[in-house]
């Protein structure tokens, strides 16, 4: 590609030339300055991306070779094959990406007239984004849950735009200087690329729908809190969410320079997306790649017909293909064998858990993930499960031989759920009631769970400080030099192409992000003062900080492994000490500041894609704060329907699997954190005080990973990512090793396998597999949801409950509970 056709700033071009000239002789001797200038490219290779997982190995070992030799003993030819080499590297660097997985869907061009910023793309995104929110939210009650993903938003959208384009009127029109036209030709990959961004703020991120429904429910649910006067005001309820959803959008248009720009910062999901947008446009069949020679669109179009059909069986017919959880099938009332190999309420280690979708990719995509980063987590998560959490059982640790291994649920010393009424007076912590019924238990996997979260907070921060100092460092400048920059000057400090072709589009400035924070701010502080007075306004300061100095370590470690760490347990640690005795307040707390966090690196991830995809980012700005400020009101809407009319809602024996997993976790934390509070489960001399030491450990875990990475380079030390041997297990209970084996087997197969032995078939297929599969698992779920079960037209037979019988299902113990109660 042609310098010209770049339409690049000037500097970019001459710095182009300048290597070309002195780096890249085309003949003629080597001279000593070229041989000092490759030198210097090399060092300059190393010092960026030395720690880099995900960057070419070969590159790096063909690098650190040429250094370790004498330049002055080189031979003219060694040197030009070398340069040769480095010229194709530079080139990389420079006008595309040195990442297979960013080239692979990633195009280094770009077409400015060409525009996101359509009625069409307005138009559907935010139907989409009100009836695919709404089905999102429904489903969050459910368990297993089943999301719609932005996939699934992409392939419905294909057709409607395509559809529009064709009978649309082309006439244009004028309003307020601006000419516009409701169909200004064909339906382009940048309009079906902003519908996806509003479906991923919408409903298609980390945090799905409203976080704040948590809250909601669990105050309405009868078996909860049960506070009526609360939920069911409006206002309340309002505020809330909007100030939750904005905040982190507000922080993240401050860190854009930290998680955007830098090209390491890849970002596995939103590359996935990308390639599924590139199958659905204009993709012939073209050459053949290791003898296949099918379109990415017919490929997605066959895979995405076997997974709809399937997943019937697994979800509906035959369910024992989901938990397969064959070896408890010898003995069902096994205790050990149940708790250890269980699906349910064991740990989950089964070579062979699943032959379900949903559950190979619910908590780890295997093939969007990289694969060091599941090996990573199953090897951490395998030890702590036969390492720490077996031998916790069985010799009765923190009393957790009286109850089932694993369990998100808390108990009383009678064995029976923790019932929190019982220490509630008014919505308040009431101390004699609390002395009068007992402590509350946790199972062994739950407080192990708890370890690996203090620990992974701090392992987290530390591994990002050695390891990505330099996009630290960067940022910083950038973001000093914007403050003080002339008119229309380029700070960027990163000039890969794609950051040159965004140089021609106008950026949102740091002021708007800026007036968002304030705002929310300001409603959030409404809520304090109106509904929840019992949460103070200083509680909205702290969670701003929090959010402004952890969203960038934790969002640098989701844009590089697709492993995001949220801070709901810090949150709730330092809500607990500080408002002690109020569960309300510690759950607003923990709302403002888990969502700002998580809200802020799904922002940022989506203004990545759009990054990619070289939409303006002004028009980013107006499509994320439109979509989430709709689905904010939607996700409220059909949470209060859900609550109101779906019989037996929450309970564990609900007909329809609306049992409410998920709000049980966020219910038992309340507990622990705000009504009981940390000072009398963690504090010096407690049960599970020990815990604690995760902070610690957390904190000394990546430096002997990144000594061996720095004196052992070619070790393979840089792919062990060292806050993901703690990150798996911050998913446990309900899940369980079950999730992290399945995706491993998988990721095995395509992502070590096939990517290393049939690169170019990987590159073309594997992520609209991945997609495919997932927009097709989740319609299909909906389907059979609507369709067979919410009219409850079930198959009983010995494949729908083998699963389901026995230890496994009912969560057996070693130790049974005394008629005295477990003893202090």
């Amino acid at each position: 590609m042609a310098s010209e056709d770049l339409n690049t700033p000037y500097r970019y071009e001459e710095k182009k030339s300048e290597i070309e000239e002195h780096v890249f002789p085309t003949e003629g001797e080597i001279t000593d300055v070229e041989l000092d200038e490759l030198v210097d490219l090399l060092k300059e290779t190393l010092a960026e991306h030395e720690m880099d997982g995900n960057f070419p190995q070969e590159m790096l070992d063909n690098a650190r070779e040429f250094l370790s030799k004498d330049v002055k003993q080189i031979t003219a030819m060694e040197a030009q094959s070398l340069l040769r080499e480095i010229r194709e590297q530079r080139e990389l660097l420079l006008n595309d990406s040195p990442y297979p997985e960013v080239r692979a869907v990633v195009d280094p061009t770009d077409d400015p007239s060409i525009s996101a910023n359509t009625f069409r793309a307005w138009f559907i995104g935010l139907i989409l984004t009100i009836v695919f929110t709404g089905v999102n939210q429904l489903f969050t009650l459910r368990y297993p849950t089943i999301f719609l993903y932005s996939y699934v938003s992409q392939v419905v959208s294909l057709p409607i735009g395509t559809f529009m384009a064709r009978v649309l009127p082309t006439r244009q029109w004028s309003l307020f200087g601006y000419r516009w036209s409701m169909n200004p030709g064909p339906f382009n990959q940048k309009e079906h690329m902003l519908i996806t961004v509003m479906a991923n703020v919408g409903y298609g991120g980390y945090m799905g729908t409203a976080y704040t429904t948590y809250l909601f429910t669990v105050l309405r649910v009868e078996k909860w809190y049960n506070d009526q006067v609360l939920y069911h005001k409006a206002g309340f309820q309002i505020l809330l969410t909007l100030s939750t959803q904005f905040l982190g959008y507000g922080c993240a248009g401050l860190v854009r320079k930290f998680l955007v720009t830098p090209p390491s910062m890849i970002y596995p999901k939103a590359l996935a997306t990308i390639a599924l947008n590139k199958a659905l446009h204009n993709d012939q069949k073209g050459e053949s790649v290791h003898g296949w020679t099918m379109s990415r669109y017919r490929f997605f179009q066959y895979t995405f017909g076997a997974m709809f059909l399937w997943y019937w069986f697994p979800g509906y017919i035959f369910q024992a293909l989901s938990y397969f959880n064959w070896m408890t099938w010898i003995a069902p009332e096994n205790t050990n064998l149940a708790a250890i190999t269980g699906s349910i309420t064991g740990l989950g280690l089964n070579p062979w858990p699943t032959f379900d979708w949903n559950m190979a990719s619910v908590v780890y995509d295997p093939i969007i993930t990289p694969y060091y980063a599941l090996v990573t987590i199953a090897v951490g998560t395998l030890f702590f499960c036969v390492c720490v959490i077996i031998p916790i059982w069985w010799t009765n640790v923190w009393k957790t031989a009286y109850f089932p291994i694993m369990s998100n649920s808390l108990f009383d010393n009678t064995g029976a759920s923790y019932d929190v009424s019982n220490i509630m007076v008014d919505g308040t912590f009431n101390e004699a009631a609390y002395k009068a019924y007992s402590p509350p238990y946790m199972t062994a996997s739950y407080a192990v769970m708890f370890f690996c979260f203090f620990g992974a907070y701090m392992a987290g921060i530390v591994h990002i400080i050695l390891y990505n100092r330099s996009e630290i460092s960067k940022g910083f400048k950038t973001m000093w030099k914007s403050i003080f920059r002339k008119k229309d000057e380029n700070v960027n400090e990163h000039e890969d192409i794609h950051n040159r072709l965004m140089d021609k589009y106008k950026e949102a400035p740091d002021w708007w992000y800026l007036a968002i924070l304030i705002l929310t701010f300001v409603i959030g502080c409404v809520v304090s003062k109106v509904y929840v007075p019992e949460f103070p306004i200083w509680g909205m300061v702290v969670c701003v900080f929090l959010c402004l100095f952890l969203q960038i370590p934790y969002g640098m470690i989701y844009a590089i492994t697709n492993s995001e760490v949220t801070n709901n347990v810090v949150a709730e640690l330092i809500a607990g000490y500080a408002i002690p005795n109020q569960p309300i307040a510690n759950m607003i707390f923990k709302t403002y500041g888990v969502v700002s966090c998580a809200q802020a690196i799904q922002f940022v991830s989506d203004l990545k894609m759009g990054h990619y995809m070289k939409i303006a980012p002004r028009v980013m700005f107006s499509a994320q704060v439109v979509a989430t400020f709709i689905s904010a009101f939607v996700s409220i809407g059909v949470n209060a329907w859900a609550l109101a009319n779906i019989p037996d809602i929450c309970s564990d024996t609900q007909a329809s699997g609306f049992t409410c997993e998920n709000y049980t976790t966020f219910f038992t934390s309340s507990v622990i954190w705000g009504a009981i509070g940390p000072r009398r489960l963690f504090a010096s001399g407690e049960i599970y005080n020990a815990t604690l030491y995760g902070f610690l450990a957390g904190t000394l875990l990546p430096l002997p990973f990144y000594f061996a990475s720095k004196y052992f380079p070619k070790s393979g030390a840089r792919y062990i990512y060292s806050p993901l041997l703690l990150y798996g297990m911050m998913n446990f209970a309900p899940y369980n090793f079950t999730f992290v084996m399945a995706p491993l087997i998988v990721g095995t197969v395509f992502n070590f396998y096939i990517k290393r032995h049939y690169l170019a078939w990987w590159e073309k297929y594997a992520y609209v597999l991945t997609s495919s599969f997932g927009a097709a698992l989740a319609i299909s779920a909906v389907i059979i949801f609507f369709a067979v079960e919410y009219h409850t037209v079930s198959i009983n037979w010995w494949g729908n409950s083998v699963s389901f019988a026995g230890c496994d299902d009912s969560g057996c113990t070693i130790k049974p509970v005394p008629a005295g109660g477990v003893p202090a």
